[in-house]
């Protein structure tokens, strides 16, 4: 998720905070790569979606619109983060975190 920031002004830039500034490198933060394996609510087949974000919160809103089935599990470098539950009769689905 991006957050507003300030930039410095300077004499540099004749001081105009008007224009748009390249993002700096050094402050982004660094991308996990997560692998988002499920079943397709559509198809009913196995998918497998490989992704980076932030943080784990930033991959759930990403794989929010995903169709996902009856299952699904979150990993990231090999290791379960969490695992979709599931509600027979309509009720609400939920993230489990291992």
């Amino acid at each position: 998720m991006k957050l507003p920031q300030q930039y410095p002004s300077g004499s540099n830039d004749g001081e105009c905070d008007c224009l748009p500034r390249p993002e700096i490198q050094a402050d982004r933060p660094a991308l996990t790569t997560f692998v988002l394996r499920y079943q397709d609510a559509w198809f009913g087949m196995e998918k497998r979606v490989a992704f980076e974000a932030e943080d784990v919160a930033a991959a759930l809103v990403m794989m929010e619109r995903e169709p996902i089935g009856a299952w699904a599990e979150l990993t990231s470098e090999g290791e379960m983060i969490c695992r979709r539950g599931y509600e027979p009769g309509g009720a609400a689905d939920y993230w489990v975190v291992d």
